[in-house]
C-alpha cells in the first residue's frame, strides 16, 4: 500500500482522495462510464476515458455515435487531434458495413469539410484527420468495403469542393515554414486526390474540378515542377521526398489533362470539324469553346495574389502533353489548338495590358520550344505586346526598358519573324540604342546585362536573325540593314563590329557568286568614291566580314581584280583616309589590308613566272603610305591597344607572306617584336605572334628560337608561382619543324647549367626544359632531335634537383625512346647504369618518400626495358651486339659488388636494372648470345643473393616502410627469375619456404584503406609479390595450395588499384595454366561448392579460372567421386538463382557466357533448357530493378543462339517464355507504378533486337553433306521458327495495351518486331492473317499499325 506525503512531511490527504476517486471511476460498470462521459470536467479526460473503453466492438458503436455527435456539433472537438486519433482506434474495431452505417448517418465527409472551414488547421491536425481519411480508404479497399466507398463516394460538386478545401487548406499550413518542394508533406494531400477519386460520375464534374480544384492544383503544381528542376543530376537512390514529390506531381498532370485540357481540345476540335462541314453548307456557325470559362478561377487567383504566375508554364506544359505530336500532320493539325492554348492562358497573367511576370512569358515560349510551335503572326503580335520594342524610327524611346530575354526565346523559336527589312530594322534600331546607352554609362543597365551580353546581341538575337536571312536567301537585304547601322553610329554600337565570323560563314553558302561579286564591286567603288568619315569605316567593316566568306577557287578569281584594286588604293592613299577616318578607326583599316593581303597575294603569286616581278611587287607593297605607318605604329607609343595589334598582325601577315621576296622582313619582325608599345600589350594581344611564327621559314630561326627563350624565361621566373604556362599555345596548323627545332634548341641550351649561376637557377632552368619537351609530341620529333634530348637529359640530374624533377627526366628519356634511337648514349652500359646512380644520390625526406621511391623505381625499371628491348631487336648487328655484351658485364659486375658487399637489399635500383636486363635477355636474346651473356655461374650467384637478401629482410624485426618497399622489390625479382628451370632444386625449396613465410607473416595483417599512405601500401606489395612468385612455381602440398587460394582472396578483397588488381588476376591465370589437373579441379570446387554460394571475390576468379580449364582435366581425374563438367554449370545456374546482391549475379552471368562460349564440353541438352529457364526466371524477378542484368540475360541468349541453335531448335517453348518475359520488362505500367521501377532504354532495346534477329534470321548454317541447293536451309529454319515466334508478336501487342514504352525504344525494337513478322510468313503466307483472328480489337488494331510499317519499311529490300 502506497502513502503519499506532502512537502511538510505530512500525508497528503488530497492525493488520497483523487487516487480513491480514481478507483471509484475504474470500478464503476462500463455503461455508466459511458453514460458519464459528458460530465467530466474537460475535453481532455472525456477522450482520454472514451480510449480507455474503446476495448469491445460493443463498446465501440456507443463511442462512435457519441464522437460523431461531439464532432459534429463542436467545433472544439473537431480541431483537437486527440478527437480524430480516437476515430481511427473506433474505426478498427467495427464490421465494414456498421461504419458505413454510422458514418454516413454522420456525414463524416461533412464533418471534416466544416474543420477545415473552422479556420484553426495546423500541420498536426491534418496529419490527425488524413490518418483517419487513409485508414478509410485502405478499409474500403476490401472485399467487404463496397458499403464504405458508396459514403466516401459523393457527388461531384462535394467532393471538389473538399478536395479544393483540403489542398488550400494545407498549403496554408504550410506557407508559415516556407513552401518548398522538400517542405511539403505529401501524404497530406493524398485524401484530397482519393476523396475526388471516390466520387460518382456526373456530367459537371469537368466544371467542378475547374472551379474548386483548379487554382491549388495549379500551385502545387508549379512548386513541384519547380522542385523538379532543381534536383541534382546525382540524387541518392533512396529518395523518398523525391520519389513522393513525383508521383503526386504525376497525380495532378493527370487530373489537370483529364478534367481541363483535354475536354476542352476534344470540344475545341470537334467545333472547327464542324465549322468546316458547315462552311461547305454555306451555313456558318461557331460553337462555343469552353476553356477559357475553366480558366476563369485561375485568372482571378492572379488578379488576386492568390496564384503565382510560375504556375502557367506548368500548366502549359501540362496542356501541350495532352496533344499528339508524332509527325508534321499532326502538328499541323494540332497548331490552332496550340495557338489557343498559350493565347488563353497569356490572358490570365495580363493585368492592365501587362504580363504580371515577364520571366514566366519567357518560361511559356520555352514550354513552346519543347513541345509545339507557333506562327509567326502570333510571336510578333507577343513581341508587339509585351517586349516594349520601340517602334521604327522611334527615337524618343530608350532601350532600357526592352525586355530582350523575351525577344531572345522569340527569336530561338521561329528567327524568321524578323527575316524581313520592316522588323528588322525595328529590332536592330533598339539594340543599337541600348548598346549605346550601355556603352556611355559607367553602371551597365542592369536589365540588359542580367544576360551575358555576347549570348544576348551574338548567340540569341543577332547570329540567328543573321541565319534567318541566309536561310531565306535574303543575305543581301541584311547587309543593306547592317550598313545603314554602321552609319548611324560606328563606335556606339560595338556589337555590329563582331559579326565578322558568323556572317562569313554564310556568304557562300546563301549568295550566289554573281551576287557575292557584285557586292564586292559595289563596296571597293563606294570605299574609294565616297570619302566620308561614316561611310569608309562602314564599308571596310563590311569588307571584312565579306571576304573571309570567299573560299572557292572559281569565286576568288572573279573578285581578284576588285580585292587588289582596293588594297592597292588603301594602302598607296592611306594618309588620305587616316585624315577622314580620324585616328581612332585605323584598326579597320588594318584588318581590311591584312584580309585583303591574305586572299589576294598567295593566289596572284602562283600564277606569276617571272620572280623579279614578284619581287618588284613586294617592294612597292613594303614602301605603301599603309607599311610605313604601321612601322610607325610600332615604333612609337599609342594609346589604343586595338589599333597596335592590328597593326602588328599586318606587320607580320606581310613577314609571313613577302619574306621569300624580300630581306626587309626580318628586320620589321624584330620591330614589331622589340617595339616598346609590344611590351605593354597583354598576353591575349601577344598571342597573335605564336600563330605567325608557326609560319616562318628555317630562313628565321634565330627570330624563332630568341621568342622561345624569352617564353623560358618567363616560365623559370614564374616556375613558383602559379605554375608554367605551356610553351607552345594550341593551333590547328600541325607543328612545323622549324618551331619543333626551335624548341629543342632552346631547352638543350637550358639544360647545360651555367656557371655563373646557383644550383637553385640551374634546377629550374632544367625543369622547365623538360617539361616543355615532355609537351612535345614525340612523333613530332626527328632521330636527330631525340637523339640530342636523349644524350642532354641522360646527363642533367643532381641530387638538388629533387624527386619530382628526376621523375620528369626519366619520363622525357622513356617517351623519346618510343621508337629506336641506337645513336644516344644512353644505350651504352655505363649511360644506363649512371641513371641508377643518379637516382640513388637524391636527397632523402620529403621528396624521396615512399610513393615518389616507388615511381622513380618504376620508370628506371621502364627505362631499361625499353633501352634493352631496342638492342635485342637490332641484335644481328655488331654494334648493337657489343652493347648488349657491355650490358650484360655491367649487370655481372653488380651482381659481384653485391656478393662482396650488402646484397641488393640496400641499392634496389641496381637491382631493378640487373632483373629488368636478365629479363629481357631471357625472353628475347638468341640462344648462342644468350651463352655468352648469361652464364650459369652468374644466374647461380644472383639466385643466390636474392635468397640472401630476401632471408635477411624477413628476419630483421623492423617492418618499416621502407624495408618493406626493399623486401618487395627482392621478391619481385624472385618472382621473374631468369631460366627458372636452372635453379637448382634446393634453392628453389629454399625459396618457397621463405616466401610462405612471408605470407604467414604479413597475410593476417593486412592494413586498413585508411593507412595507406601512397597508391598501394608497402605491405600490401610486398604479398602481390609473393602471390607473383608463387604463382609461377609448382606448388604440390594442398596447404601451399590453400595458403595461394586465400592470399588472392585477401589481396582481392583489400581495393587494389587497377593495375595491382589486375597484376593478382593474372597471378592467378599463370597459377592455374601451370597446376595439374587435379589441383585445377580441386580449385574449381572450391570456387564452385555445391553446400554453399559462392562469394563475389570466388566468381571473379572463376571467370579467369574457366580460360584455363579443358577437357582432358575431368578425364584424367580419377577419384570415385569424380564430378562431370555439366555439375559445375548446374551450381553456376543455381548461384545466379540465389545472388542477393547486383556484383555476385553479374559475375555469374559472365561466368556462364564465358562457359557456353568457349567451353561446350561442359553442356548438354539439360544444361540448355536450364540455362533459358534460369534466364527467364533472372528476368522476371530482378531486371526490373536492375535493369543492367537485362544486357547479361540477352549476351547469354545469343551466345545459345549463336553456338547451340541446334539444341535450341527443339526447345523454342522455351525460347518463347524468355521472349516474353524480356519484352515485358520494356513496358512502364501506368497504373500501380512500382517507384523503384527503372526503365529500359535504347541500348537494352537494340540487345533485344539483335536476340530476335538471330532467331528469326539465323547466321548461315553448315550444309549437311547430302543437301541440296534445291532446300534453303536458312528459309526452313526459319519457318520452323515462324511456328512459334507468333506468341511473342502476340504478348507484344498486348503489352502495347498495358503500359508505356521509354523514348527511342519501340524504334530500337523495330527490326526485331519486322524480322518476327518475316518469319511467320516464311512458315505461312496467312500467318498474320491468323494471328489476328486470335487477338482482341485492341490488339488487333496493334497488329495492323504494326504490319502496314513492315510492308512499307521492313519488307523492303531496295533496288
Amino acid at each position: 500500500m502506497f502513502v503519499l506525503f506532502g512537502n511538510d512531511g505530512d500525508i497528503d490527504t488530497r492525493a488520497t482522495q483523487n487516487i480513491g476517486l480514481l478507483r471509484l471511476i475504474m470500478e464503476r460498470p462500463s455503461l455508466e462510464r459511458l453514460k458519464g462521459l459528458d460530465f467530466l470536467p474537460d475535453l481532455e479526460s472525456q477522450l482520454q476515458e472514451a480510449r480507455q473503453l474503446c476495448t469491445h466492438s460493443a463498446r465501440c458503436d456507443m463511442i462512435l455515435r457519441w464522437l460523431l455527435d461531439r464532432l459534429k456539433a463542436s467545433a472544439e472537438v473537431r480541431s483537437t487531434p486527440g478527437s480524430w486519433n480516437l476515430l481511427v482506434v473506433t474505426l478498427r474495431l467495427l464490421p465494414l458495413e456498421r461504419l458505413a452505417t454510422l458514418l454516413g448517418t454522420a456525414d463524416l465527409v461533412q464533418i471534416v469539410q466544416s474543420t477545415l472551414h473552422d479556420g484553426k488547421a495546423n500541420l498536426e491536425l491534418l496529419g490527425a484527420v488524413a490518418s483517419c481519411l487513409d485508414l478509410l480508404f485502405e478499409l474500403s479497399n476490401d472485399e467487404k468495403g463496397a458499403a464504405l466507398q458508396a459514403m466516401l463516394g459523393g457527388d461531384p460538386s462535394k467532393a471538389g469542393m473538399f478536395s479544393g478545401t483540403w489542398l488550400r487548406v494545407t498549403l496554408e499550413a504550410i506557407f508559415p515554414t516556407g513552401v518548398t518542394p522538400n517542405s511539403i508533406p505529401y501524404a497530406l494531400l493524398e485524401p484530397a486526390t482519393q476523396v475526388w477519386a471516390y466520387r460518382k460520375q456526373r456530367d459537371n464534374e469537368n466544371e467542378v474540378f475547374a472551379k474548386h480544384l483548379m487554382v491549388p492544383a495549379a500551385a502545387l503544381l508549379a512548386i513541384s515542377v519547380d522542385g523538379l528542376n532543381v534536383i541534382p543530376t546525382k540524387r541518392k537512390r533512396n529518395d523518398i521526398t523525391a520519389d513522393a514529390a513525383g508521383e503526386f506531381r504525376r497525380t495532378l498532370e493527370t487530373l489537370l489533362a483529364r478534367h481541363v485540357f483535354s475536354p476542352a481540345r476534344l470540344s475545341f476540335l470537334d467545333t472547327q470539324e464542324k465549322q468546316r462541314q458547315y462552311s461547305k453548307n454555306g451555313e456558318p456557325r461557331l460553337l462555343p469553346i469552353d476553356l477559357s470559362d475553366r480558366l476563369d478561377s485561375v485568372k482571378s487567383a492572379i488578379a488576386s495574389n492568390e496564384l503565382a504566375p510560375t504556375a502557367l508554364p506548368a500548366l502549359l506544359d501540362v496542356a501541350l502533353r495532352c496533344t499528339p505530336a508524332v509527325n508534321q500532320r499532326q502538328r499541323t493539325k494540332e497548331r490552332p489548338w496550340v495557338e489557343l492554348v498559350f493565347a488563353t492562358l497569356l490572358d490570365c497573367m495580363v493585368v492592365d495590358g501587362k504580363p504580371k511576370d515577364s520571366a514566366q512569358l519567357v518560361a511559356m515560349l520555352a514550354v513552346i520550344g519543347r513541345r509545339a510551335a507557333l506562327s509567326k503572326e502570333t510571336l510578333l503580335s507577343v513581341v508587339d505586346s509585351y517586349a516594349k520594342l520601340p517602334k521604327a524610327a522611334d527615337d524618343s524611346g530608350a532601350g532600357d526598358g526592352v525586355e530582350w530575354a523575351l525577344i531572345a526565346r522569340v527569336i530561338m523559336l521561329d528567327a524568321s519573324a524578323f527575316a524581313t527589312t520592316q522588323h528588322a530594322t525595328r529590332l536592330f534600331d533598339a539594340l543599337s540604342r541600348a548598346e549605346k546607352e550601355a556603352q556611355a554609362s559607367r553602371d551597365p543597365l542592369p536589365q540588359l546585362f542580367d544576360i551575358d551580353l555576347s549570348s544576348l546581341r551574338q548567340r540569341d538575337i543577332l547570329i540567328p536573325v543573321i541565319q534567318a536571312f541566309a536561310k531565306g536567301r535574303s543575305l543581301s537585304t541584311f547587309i543593306e540593314i547592317w550598313h545603314k547601322q554602321l552609319l548611324h553610329d560606328l563606335d556606339g554600337a560595338s556589337v555590329w563590329l563582331q559579326l565578322g565570323h558568323s556572317f562569313s560563314d554564310l556568304v557562300e553558302t546563301s549568295l550566289t557568286h554573281q551576287q557575292i561579286a557584285e557586292i564586292v564591286e559595289r563596296l571597293r567603288r563606294s570605299l574609294t568614291s565616297d570619302m566620308t568619315a561614316m561611310e569608309i569605316p562602314a564599308n571596310t567593316v563590311i569588307l571584312q566580314a565579306v571576304l573571309p566568306g570567299i573560299r572557292s577557287s572559281d569565286l576568288l578569281d572573279a573578285v581578284r581584280a576588285d580585292v587588289e584594286a582596293f588594297f592597292d588604293e588603301l594602302a598607296t592613299n592611306f594618309d588620305q583616309y587616316v585624315s577622314v577616318v580620324g585616328s581612332r578607326r585605323w584598326h579597320h583599316s588594318w584588318r581590311l589590308l591584312t584580309t585583303a593581303l591574305n586572299l589576294w597575294f598567295p593566289s596572284w603569286v602562283a600564277q606569276q613566272t617571272d620572280r623579279v616581278a614578284v619581287m618588284k611587287r613586294a617592294s612597292s607593297i613594303l614602301a605603301s603610305e599603309a607599311v610605313t605607318k604601321a612601322r610607325g605604329v610600332l615604333s612609337d607609343v599609342h594609346d589604343d591597344e586595338k589599333t597596335v595589334q592590328d597593326a602588328r598582325i599586318f606587320v607580320l601577315t606581310l613577314v609571313r607572306l613577302l619574306q621569300p621576296y624580300s630581306t626587309e622582313v626580318a628586320h620589321m619582325y624584330k620591330q614589331a617584336r622589340k617595339g616598346r608599345s609590344a611590351d605593354r600589350l597583354s598576353g591575349s594581344f601577344r598571342a597573335p605572334v605564336i600563330h605567325h611564327v608557326e609560319d616562318l621559314e628555317s630562313t628565321h630561326l634565330e627570330l624563332a628560337n630568341e621568342y622561345f627563350e624569352e617564353r623560358l624565361g618567363e616560365l623559370s621566373r614564374k616556375l613558383s608561382g602559379d605554375g608554367p604556362r605551356p610553351l607552345l599555345a594550341p593551333s590547328p596548323v600541325q607543328e612545323q619543324s622549324t618551331k619543333v627545332k626551335a624548341v629543342v634548341e632552346t631547352a638543350l641550351a637550358y639544360l647545360r647549367p651555367l656557371d655563373n649561376a646557383s644550383l637553385e637557377q640551374n634546377a629550374r632552368r632544367a625543369s622547365v626544359a623538360v617539361q616543355e619537351l615532355l609537351r612535345l609530341p614525340s612523333a613530332a620529333l626527328t632521330i636527330d632531335e631525340r637523339e640530342h634530348v636523349l644524350n642532354a637529359v641522360a646527363v642533367t640530374s643532381r641530387p638538388h634537383y629533387g624527386a619530382e624533377s628526376e621523375q620528369m627526366r626519366l619520363a622525357l628519356m622513356i617517351q623519346s625512346l618510343e621508337e629506336p634511337c641506337l645513336k644516344a648514349g644512353i644505350y651504352s652500359a655505363a649511360s644506363l647504369w649512371q641513371q641508377a646512380e643518379f637516382a640513388s644520390m637524391l636527397k632523402s625526406g620529403e621528396g624521396t618518400e615512399s610513393s615518389a621511391a616507388a615511381k622513380i623505381l618504376e620508370l628506371l625499371e621502364c627505362l631499361a626495358t625499353r633501352v634493352v628491348g631496342h638492342l635485342l631487336h637490332y641484335q644481328s648487328r655488331n654494334a648493337a651486339k657489343a652493347s648488349l655484351l657491355a650490358i650484360a658485364a655491367a649487370a655481372e659486375a653488380t651482381i659481384d659488388s653485391a656478393a662482396s658487399g650488402n646484397g641488393f637489399a640496400s641499392d634496389p635500383r641496381h637491382l631493378l636494372l640487373v632483373k629488368a636486363t636478365f629479363t629481357q635477355f631471357d625472353r628475347h636474346m638468341r640462344p648462342e648470345l644468350l651463352q655468352q651473356c648469361m652464364r650459369p655461374q652468374v644466374t647461380e650467384l644472383y639466385v643466390s643473393i636474392l635468397v640472401r637478401d630476401a632471408e635477411t629482410l624477413v628476419k630483421e624485426a623492423r617492418a618499416d616502410q621502407e624495408r618493406e618497399m626493399m623486401l618487395a622489390t627482392v621478391l619481385y625479382a624472385l618472382a621473374n627469375l631468369p631460366r627458372r628451370d636452372a635453379v637448382a632444386a634446393d634453392k628453389t625449396q629454399s625459396l618457397m619456404h621463405i616466401v610462405l613465410d612471408v605470407v604467414r607473416r604479413h597475410g593476417t595483417d593486412v592494413p586498413d584503406r585508411s593507412e595507406v599512405n601512397g597508391t598501394t601500401d608497402s605491405r600490401k606489395l610486398v604479398l602481390l609479390r609473393c602471390l607473383e612468385f608463387l604463382a609461377r612455381a609448382r606448388l604440390v602440398e594442398p596447404a601451399d595450395n590453400k595458403i595461394f587460394e586465400d592470399l588472392t582472396t585477401t589481396l582481392l578483397a583489400q581495393d587494389l588499384p587497377p593495375k595491382e588488381h589486375a597484376a593478382v588476376l593474372s597471378a592467378f591465370t599463370t597459377a592455374c595454366r601451370n597446376a595439374d589437373a587435379s589441383t585445377r579441379i580441386e580449385r574449381l570446387q572450391a570456387l564452385l561448392p555445391g553446400n554453399e554460394a559462392p562469394s563475389g571475390a570466388s566468381l571473379l576468379l572463376l571467370g579467369v579460372f574457366l580460360s584455363t580449364l579443358s577437357k582432358e582435366d575431368f578425364i584424367a581425374e580419377s577419384s570415385a567421386d569424380r564430378q562431370t563438367p555439366q555439375v559445375f554449370l548446374h551450381r553456376l545456374l543455381g548461384t545466379i538463382t540465389q545472388a542477393e546482391d547486383l556484383t555476385s549475379c553479374r559475375r555469374a552471368c559472365e561466368c556462364l557466357a564465358l562457359i557456353l562460349k568457349s567451353q561446350p564440353f561442359m553442356t548438354n541438352q539439360h544444361t540448355i533448357e536450364a540455362t533459358l529457364a534460369c534466364m527467364s526466371g533472372l528476368a522476371a524477378r530482378r531486371v526490373a530493378h536492375d535493369r543492367v542484368l537485362f544486357l547479361d540475360i540477352c549476351r547469354v541468349a545469343q551466345v545459345l543462339l549463336q553456338q547451340y541453335g541446334t539444341r535450341v531448335r527443339d526447345r523454342l517453348h522455351l525460347v518463347v517464355h524468355l521472349l516474353q518475359t524480356l519484352l515485358s520488362c520494356f513496358f512502364r505500367k501506368t497504373k500501380g507504378e512500382d517507384k523503384t521501377h527503372k526503365p529500359l532504354t535504347t541500348r537494352h532495346a537494340r540487345a533485344m533486337t539483335r536476340v530476335l534477329q538471330l532467331l528469326c534470321n539465323p547466321p548461315q548454317l553448315r550444309i549437311k553433306p547430302k543437301a541440296t541447293d534445291l532446300v534453303d536451309e536458312s528459309r526452313k529454319s526459319q519457318a520452323h521458327v515462324g511456328k512459334y515466334i507468333q506468341y511473342v508478336l502476340h504478348h507484344y501487342c498486348s503489352q502495347v495495351l498495358k503500359g508505356v514504352l521509354g523514348e527511342g525504344v519501340r524504334e530500337a525494337l523495330m527490326p526485331g518486331l519486322w524480322a518476327m513478322t518475316e518469319a511467320m510468313e516464311i512458315n505461312n503466307a496467312d500467318a498474320v492473317k491468323i494471328l489476328s483472328s486470335a487477338m482482341t480489337n485492341s490488339e488487333r488494331a496493334v497488329l495492323r499499325n504494326l504490319y502496314d510499317e513492315y510492308k512499307t519499311f521492313g519488307k523492303w529490300r531496295g533496288g
